[in-house]
C-alpha cells in the first residue's frame, strides 16, 4: 500500500467526530500527508451554525468554515489543513464528492455505531461511504 498523500476527515462539527480528526491529523503528521477537513451541513448542525452565524455576522457555510478553522488549529496546530464545506441532502454523497474534489487517497471518519432500528431507519453514512469509495477508509469507532 502506498503511503497517502492527502487525508480527508468529514466531521459533523460534534465532539463525537473529534476522535476522527485527531486519528487523521496523527497520520497527516506520521506520513507528511496533507489534510483536508470537510462538513455537510444539513440536518442538526444547520441550526447551530445559523444561529452562530447570525451572532458573528456569518453565512451558512462562512459560520462551518470557521468551526472547521477552529477544529484544525485544535488538532492539528501550526500546519496547513484544506477545508471543505458543502450542502449535501445526504451526507455520504457530500464525502464522495469531497474526497474526488480533494483527490484524497484515504478517508477517516468516526462511526456512532447506531445499531437496530435507528441504523435500519437512518442507513448509515459510514457503511455507504465504504462501499461507495474509490479509496481506502479508515472507520474509527466512537462508543459513549
Amino acid at each position: 500500500m502506498d503511503v497517502p498523500k492527502t487525508i480527508l476527515v468529514p466531521t459533523d462539527l460534534s465532539n463525537r467526530s473529534e476522535v476522527a480528526v485527531d486519528y487523521g491529523a496523527s497520520l497527516a503528521e506520521k506520513f507528511g500527508a496533507n489534510l483536508v477537513l470537510f462538513t455537510n451541513v444539513n440536518g442538526p448542525e444547520e441550526q447551530e451554525l445559523a444561529d452562530y452565524g447570525r451572532v458573528e455576522g456569518l453565512s451558512i457555510g462562512d459560520a462551518a468554515d470557521a468551526a472547521l478553522k477552529l477544529t484544525a488549529h485544535t488538532n492539528y496546530p501550526d500546519k496547513e489543513v484544506a477545508r471543505i464545506v458543502r450542502f449535501d441532502d445526504q451526507a455520504a454523497d457530500g464525502i464522495l464528492a469531497a474526497a474526488e474534489e480533494s483527490s484524497a487517497d484515504l478517508i477517516v471518519m468516526a462511526s456512532h455505531g447506531r445499531t437496530g432500528m435507528s441504523r435500519w431507519m437512518l442507513g448509515s453514512v459510514a457503511e455507504k461511504i465504504v462501499r461507495g469509495s474509490a479509496v481506502p477508509v479508515l472507520i474509527v469507532p466512537v462508543r459513549g
